[in-house]
């Protein structure tokens, strides 16, 4: 049986947008990552990282242990062997508080993408492939939400702009393959950041269609 990490942000955590009740978190068969199970269906064991507030690079002075490059180095020699990581990272990166580039938070990536392929990182199995996942972008409506202050309209376009900088960097690197969620996907207009549960759904949907040609699965 194949081994997938997800490695991401509150979106892989499955942070309810609308919740009702104390629902604050998707269940296990609505988040994304679990569509992926369902649709690999005893093929592929898919081992969920999602972290609220989880950045790519940076160290969030409200919340610790956010830094996603410091703790994934453990996260892959705890989990190993592993066939493939999938990060979904980006979104946190983008806030306020943080001022980088866009092509600096693509920068990070590329970091954290060479970490999974470090053949120093592993003594169990080989190096994984890696699927990148672009995150759906920030929705023009941040004004209205919750979350405005943390993120504004500058993050909003550097949201939209992942994609071609994350293209620039990963389209033609071996053993790393693209998905831009925003293609497939939408965040909910309620709180502009995360992901409905219809797209949880469709990235579910999308990511298993490139995962079965990445570790070559049938069916």
């Amino acid at each position: 049986m194949k081994r997938i990490l997800c490695y991401g942000d509150s979106n892989t955590w499955g942070h309810n947008p609308e919740p009702c009740g104390n629902n604050f978190r998707y269940g296990d068969n609505e988040r994304w990552t679990g569509v992926l199970q369902r649709i690999l269906d005893g093929q592929a064991k898919i081992i969920e990282e999602g972290l609220c507030g989880r950045t790519i690079m940076y160290d969030d002075p409200v919340a610790a242990d956010r830094n996603g490059s410091r703790f994934l180095n453990c996260c892959i020699q705890s989990h190993q062997p592993l066939d493939l990581v999938i990060f979904m990272l980006g979104t946190n990166d983008i806030r306020h508080i943080f001022t980088p580039s866009v092509k600096e938070i693509a920068m990070g990536m590329d970091n954290l993408v060479k970490m999974v392929r470090n053949p120093q990182a592993y003594w169990v199995g080989k190096v994984p492939e890696v699927l990148v996942i672009v995150p759906a972008p920030v929705r023009d409506e941040i004004a209205g939400s919750e979350f405005y202050g943390m993120y504004d309209e500058e993050s909003v376009r550097k949201s939209k702009a992942l994609g071609k900088e994350y293209e620039k960097i990963f389209a033609d690197v071996s053993g790393v393959t693209l998905l831009d969620a925003g293609t497939v996907a939408e965040v909910s207009v309620k709180d502009c950041i995360h992901l409905t549960g219809e797209g949880h759904r469709a990235l579910g949907e999308a990511a298993a269609e490139r995962v079965k040609k990445i570790l070559k699965i049938s069916g």
